[in-house]
């Protein structure tokens, strides 16, 4: 998926589930990190170590509180800053295994070793394709249609 749709689909989701922006904005801007993180190298290294989900899956550990997932926002803001950078960090790091989820229905990604990229699911389009659009809009109509149930 390009930049711009990781971005739309991570806050599309995040959003309906919690209806919260800072939780939305954060995993969005984690979204970026995997292929952002890649720098100089991406053609050589472009889904190796920064795609594999076992590096994110150990900062979600990591920066877990039990009130991570009913995080409001007056709560943010009374918590203080330390508080306010592990909420950030955590929801910043569940995006980046947005992206790599998001990248797994358009191509292979590393699963049990980060240098080996292995096809996970079925690809459903192709990077930066008409089908990618048509996926992006289809997605969050229906997160529209969702959040209207929930």
């Amino acid at each position: 998926m390009t930049g711009v749709s990781h971005s739309i689909v991570t806050f599309a989701t995040l959003f309906v589930a919690t209806h919260n922006v800072f939780i939305a904005g954060s995993a969005t801007l984690g979204s970026l990190f995997p292929d952002r993180s890649e720098g100089l190298f991406w053609q050589s290294s472009h889904r190796s170590y920064s795609h594999w989900f076992v590096l994110y899956v150990a900062a979600l550990a990591f920066f877990w509180t039990p009130d991570v997932l009913s995080v409001t926002g007056m709560q943010v803001w009374q918590a203080g800053i330390v508080q306010m950078m592990r909420l950030f960090f955590f929801w910043f790091f569940a995006g980046a295994l947005l992206h790599i989820l998001e990248d797994a229905i358009c191509g292979p990604v590393p699963f049990l070793y980060p240098t080996k990229r292995t096809t996970v699911f079925p690809r459903l389009f192709k990077t930066g394709s008409v089908g990618e659009c048509l996926f992006v809009i289809a997605y969050c109509a229906i997160m529209y249609l969702a959040a209207g149930r929930l």
